[in-house]
């Protein structure tokens, strides 16, 4: 049996708030190495609510992203995927080349150890 946390996410602004909350506790060891690359709002404030991405962090000075995209296990069930890609980051004046890490998940309390393990292997020096 799995044990989905935060599972009515897209349905429930709170719990959308909540979960991002939890995520940004879960991660705070990379605060300070770290901001955001993506929008997640639109033009008029309005956040997106998707889960793509419910995470998204970029490490400019070494050239690599990740983001988290979640899924509703209502509709997909368990699952944990990810995956590395090129990618164009906006950088000042225009675009450098940088690496990107993408998790793809429904959150458990393992697939959630998994991803933070994989980022801090990701976002690790050098």
């Amino acid at each position: 049996m799995n044990d989905f946390l935060f599972a009515d996410f897209l349905e429930d602004q709170a719990t959308y708030a909540a979960l991002q909350a939890y995520w940004q506790a879960r991660l705070a060891f990379l605060d300070g190495q770290c901001t955001p690359y993506l929008r997640t709002a639109f033009a008029n404030g309005q956040p997106f609510y998707d889960g793509n991405p419910i995470v998204n962090l970029a490490d400019r000075h070494a050239g690599k992203t990740a983001r988290i995209v979640q899924h509703c296990p209502h509709e997909c069930g368990p699952g944990y995927t990810s995956f590395e890609q090129a990618i164009e980051l906006a950088d000042g004046d225009g675009h450098r080349p940088a690496q990107e890490k993408v998790i793809v998940l429904t959150l458990t309390a393992d697939t959630a150890q998994r991803a933070e393990a994989e980022l801090r292997a990701w976002f690790a020096p050098a």
